[in-house]
């Protein structure tokens, strides 16, 4: 069952008690999303373990392998910008200018580049993450991430009719009250919820959005909306016990028993050699230290078995690893070891781009009412591997692919290149600048050899033409 969207025919129910019940259903999703985002940041069940007996060592060793998870993959797919165009096809000039000006702006004011990879951060930990849209009060149009357990999605048949966001929101007192948010598509209804009761916002009546659809964006990170380290979280668990009781047995022992044959020893005596540093033993007396026989090939062993399994299971790389990050790896042995990772990598791209396309949808919409004309089906953009770039293998790349493909296309493969227009439009000025560059050359010569035969002329060092009388 996916924890973003209720299939739910709302058109007889009283939109209060509509509310009402999906909070409600959410609920369980919106605790499990809250706890995976707190295991993410570190909260994980080895902190919380308790010990019967408070004589006993209790280590609680976490390993962030959460963390490594997420942001492997996020850093992977968001560490370079996603690059956005416009299909300059089906636009003149001018029109093509100004769509894309206003998209350049668009990004610019919205810092894009971080709200794009931190989206992707949070639909990785929790299965999915939301983006609003709004206009602020200077009349721009701006985006905000939401968190994914303050946001509901509901369906009817496959369209969105409506979407849900609650928060808290706490005074100065100390009281907490939960927001709630209500969007068609057209209206924007506010509440405000006191323990069982939902009433209408008194400081906030309702009032249009200025986009003609929902404006708040479902992002999933997959169909089932699991989250990228759910499913090797026992492993992980398992992996922080074993480290942990390790130290403890290390611990428990790191003072060792000792073991006295051929006589009894009285406490007295053992404080007196904790002072002098000796002991009297009888002639047939024997004293010796007790150390306890740990099974190391089998733990080690056990946690190797555990740490390959949660990078196999999370298809997540082991850096570290001297399968991957050895001298003898060539670059083209560690592009396969990487290809689960890619994979998740390009499963996440594209939901992530269907996010983006009902994003620029809603977008588009309200740009088409201050008469600027951009289809949202003409914006596509690019998702960049964040690699080492080996500069020597793209130059050559593209030398030899030279004629193959449009330079356009060239440009596009190029990781460090962000837009190819811009880029393409770099080219073209300096094209025309070494043009004019060589022109005025040519003139300054030609004009200086005229000078110089004139001159020499003047000397008489070439003598000048004559008429045949």
């Amino acid at each position: 069952m996916k924890r973003s969207t209720i299939q739910l025919d709302i058109s007889g129910i009283q939109q209060e008690e509509a509310i009402k019940k999906i909070i409600d259903w959410h609920r369980p999703h919106h605790i499990k999303m809250i706890q995976l985002f707190r295991r993410y940041y570190g909260d994980v069940p080895i902190k919380q373990r308790q010990i019967t007996d408070p004589k006993k060592p209790n280590n609680k060793l976490a390993h962030d392998y959460r963390g490594y998870i997420i942001d492997q993959v996020v850093g992977y797919l968001f560490g370079q910008p996603i690059s956005y165009q416009i299909d300059k096809r089906f636009y003149s000039d001018d029109q093509f200018n100004k769509v894309k000006d206003k998209l350049s702006r668009f990004n610019t004011l919205n810092m894009v580049d971080d709200l794009d990879g931190e989206l992707g951060k949070i639909m990785s930990i929790c299965g999915y993450a939301s983006r609003l849209l709004y206009v602020d009060t200077d009349g721009n149009e701006r985006i905000m991430n939401v968190f994914p357990w303050e946001s509901v999605f509901i369906k009817n048949n496959e369209d969105v009719t409506n979407a849900l966001r609650y928060y808290p929101v706490t005074d100065l007192d100390g009281n907490t009250t939960t927001k709630v948010e209500w969007y068609d598509k057209e209206n924007i209804y506010f509440y405000t919820f006191n323990g069982d009761e939902l009433t209408p916002d008194q400081n906030k009546p309702s009032q249009k959005h200025l986009f003609d659809y929902v404006p708040l964006i479902l992002f999933p990170n997959n169909d089932e909306e699991i989250g990228d380290f759910e499913k090797v979280e026992s492993l992980i668990d398992a992996y922080d016990k074993i480290n942990s009781d390790s130290v403890n047995e290390i611990e428990s022992f790191a003072n060792a028993y000792m073991a006295f044959k051929g006589g009894s020893i009285e406490k007295e005596t053992i404080d007196r050699a904790k002072q002098t540093g000796a002991f009297e033993v009888p002639e047939d007396g024997d004293i010796f230290f007790i150390t306890k026989n740990i099974n190391d090939t089998f733990v080690e062993n056990n946690k190797k078995t555990l740490n390959e399994n949660i990078h196999k299971f999370s298809a997540s790389v082991d850096m570290s690893d001297e399968k991957f990050s050895g001298s003898a790896q060539t670059g083209e042995s560690r592009k396969w070891k990487m290809l689960a990772l890619e994979n998740k990598a390009g499963k996440k791209a594209l939901k992530f781009s269907k996010g983006l396309r009902e994003q620029f949808k809603v977008l588009c919409s309200a740009w088409q009412k201050k008469n600027i004309d951009l289809n949202y089906l003409d914006i596509f953009w690019e998702f960049k591997r964040n690699v080492p770039i080996d500069l020597l293998y793209i130059s050559q790349y593209a030398s030899q692919m030279k004629g193959i493909h449009s330079d356009r296309t060239l440009l596009s493969q190029i990781p460090y290149i962000d837009d190819v227009d811009y880029e393409m439009d770099l080219m073209q000025q300096e094209k025309e600048e070494s043009i004019n560059l060589d022109h005025f050359s040519n003139q300054d010569h030609a004009h200086t050899d005229t000078n110089l035969n004139q001159g020499a002329v003047e000397n008489g060092k070439i003598p000048q033409e004559t008429s045949g009388n």
